[in-house]
Formats: C-alpha cells, sequence, structure tokens
C-alpha cells in the first residue's frame, strides 16, 4: 500500500504567498497532470521538494488500495485521518501532518470537472490564511500606480466590467476572487486568484499570478447607478458585509467545514469576523455606485490621491 504523505515526490510547484502561507504542490501517478495544469493556471514555478506543507494531487484508483495506506471506516482517534468529499474531489487529512491529499474521483471525468476540483482544492489554502488574519473576497482587484483596489459583488453586479471599462493606466489582475493577507509588517497585501468559470464555461485558457501581491488601499462595493458616486457606508455593519463576502468562497466547498470538530468550526467563524473587523479598520471600505458610460475609476483616483 502507499503511503501518499510519505512517498518520495520529485516533481513539484512552489507556491509562495505574502503571509508566508506556502505550499508544495504535487502529484502522485496521474496526479502529477493535474498538479502541471494548476500550476500553469496560479504561474507556479517547478521546483524542489522543500519543508512547506504538500497539496497532493492524486487520480482515483480501481482499488483502495493502491491509492491510501490508511482505512477511512476506522474511527478518527485510531488513525488520525480525516475525510471530506463531493462529487468531483476528496480530501484527506491528518492530525499528525500539514500536508493535503486531494483525490480527484474520476481519472475519466469531464474535463471542465477536473477544473472545478483545482478550484475546490484551495480550501486548505485559503483556510490557513484566515488562520493567519487574512480573508478571500468575491471580489475583482486592480492597481493603480502600486495600489491595489478590490471591486466587491455578488455575481453579475458589475466587478468584470469595472475591470474591462479601466483605463490604460490601471492594470486588472483579476475579477473574480481575492486572497486579502496580512503580511510580516502587518500590513494588508491582496493576491489575484483565477476565474475557474473561465475554465468551467470553456470561455478562456487564462492565467493569474497568484503570488503576486499588491498593497490594499481601499474595496469598494458596487451598485449600479444613474451616476458616479462614492459613498460611506454603516461602519456597523460593514464587518458582517466582509464577512459575507468571505463566506461567498470560503462555503464553496461546506464539506471541508463539516469535517472539523464543532470547535474547530466556531474557531473559523471567529477568525472570519475578526479578521473581517480588523480590515475594516485598517482599509477604507466604501461604496461604488457605478453609470453605465461614467468614469467611475477618476472617484476612486480622487480617495487614493493619485
Amino acid at each position: 500500500m502507499i503511503d501518499l504523505i510519505t512517498y518520495p515526490y520529485s516533481k513539484g510547484y512552489c507556491l509562495n504567498l505574502s503571509d508566508g502561507n506556502n505550499w508544495w504542490v504535487t502529484g502522485y501517478k496521474d496526479g502529477i497532470e493535474y498538479s502541471a495544469r494548476f500550476a500553469n493556471i496560479l504561474r507556479l514555478k517547478e521546483c524542489s521538494p522543500n519543508n512547506s506543507p504538500k497539496l497532493i494531487f492524486s487520480a482515483h484508483q480501481e482499488t483502495e488500495k493502491e491509492s491510501h495506506s490508511f482505512d477511512i471506516s476506522a474511527p478518527e482517534s485510531n488513525t488520525g485521518w480525516r475525510f471530506c468529499e463531493n462529487d468531483v474531489v476528496s480530501m484527506w487529512y491528518h492530525n499528525d501532518s500539514n500536508d493535503v491529499i486531494c483525490e480527484f474521483k474520476n481519472n475519466s471525468m469531464r474535463e471542465n470537472l477536473q477544473y472545478l476540483a483545482m478550484w475546490l482544492s484551495l480550501q486548505p489554502i485559503f483556510h490557513r490564511s484566515v488562520k493567519m488574519g487574512g480573508l478571500p473576497f468575491h471580489s475583482a482587484l486592480a492597481e493603480c500606480n502600486g495600489k491595489g483596489v478590490l471591486f466587491v459583488a455578488h455575481g453579475g453586479r458589475g466587478k468584470s466590467t469595472c475591470c474591462r471599462r479601466l483605463p490604460s493606466h490601471w492594470k486588472p489582475l483579476c475579477d473574480d476572487e481575492t486572497l486579502v493577507v496580512l503580511d510580516k509588517d502587518n500590513r494588508y497585501r491582496a493576491h489575484p486568484f483565477p476565474t475557474w468559470s473561465d475554465y468551467l464555461n470553456k470561455r478562456a485558457e487564462n492565467s493569474w499570478d497568484v503570488q503576486y501581491s499588491v498593497p490594499v488601499s481601499a474595496i469598494f462595493l458596487i451598485q449600479q447607478a444613474e451616476s458616479d458616486r462614492i459613498a460611506e457606508l454603516s461602519k456597523l455593519n460593514i464587518p458582517f458585509c466582509m464577512s459575507v463576502f468571505a463566506n461567498h468562497v470560503l462555503g464553496r466547498y461546506p464539506q471541508y467545514i463539516q469535517q472539523m470538530t464543532q470547535k474547530e468550526q466556531n474557531e473559523v467563524k471567529e477568525h472570519i469576523f475578526n479578521n473581517a473587523f480588523d480590515i475594516t479598520k485598517s482599509i477604507p471600505i466604501l461604496q461604488l455606485r457605478v453609470s453605465l458610460n461614467g468614469r467611475f475609476w477618476e472617484e476612486i483616483e480622487k480617495i487614493l490621491g493619485l
């Protein structure tokens, strides 16, 4: 039987975030193909094995004995293993290891579902940054003169449109998911993450430099309007609102949370709200009312002092 945690992997890719949340992405047998595609989308470079936790992709094997050295039917107290799954991916964790195994359910499943499995495999990465003071957001991210701006909204409310309309001196970095982290100097930086629906819906084969980060200067909640204007928000409601947009990302794989103990689940909820509250104290969070044909970015530039 194969122990996927201690297996001597030789090929993998480094994923390093500015809060020190670092991973070594690799794969077992056919899983190395998945890790290579994942690395290409996230613009990860191949690197030698290191001391970072491993994110291990594994293709589903014909028999359990071919792929695992543990028995999921045994009580956790006896094995130390925890397990969660949905229709496309199973995730395995061990109490004595920071490594995560992502087993793709079926070698012959449709290609777009393989990308869905890759998307869900980001959950342990996001959750570790949450423990370190960060939050993922359902948002777009753009940069101007070294300053990062998040455009936060529910799906179909204008995030992608805002990015497309920005003039050339702005640099759109992503339009769907952003990870805000707390760096070693206690400053908030934002990392762009993929728009996985581009792959799921076969729109485009884009890539995103997830290791690149930019200081967060402001966060804007988008609202469609007749004219462009920036408005204040109720400071009492902002932490709750930020928690909602974070949970939109963290809740995509509810089984990941469900495999935790009740104490761990409560700690995650506490981290999310406390991090949202701290972000609210440190970063201006405003409402951006965006018209159909206006120059909304000029309002943002006034706030940023550009």
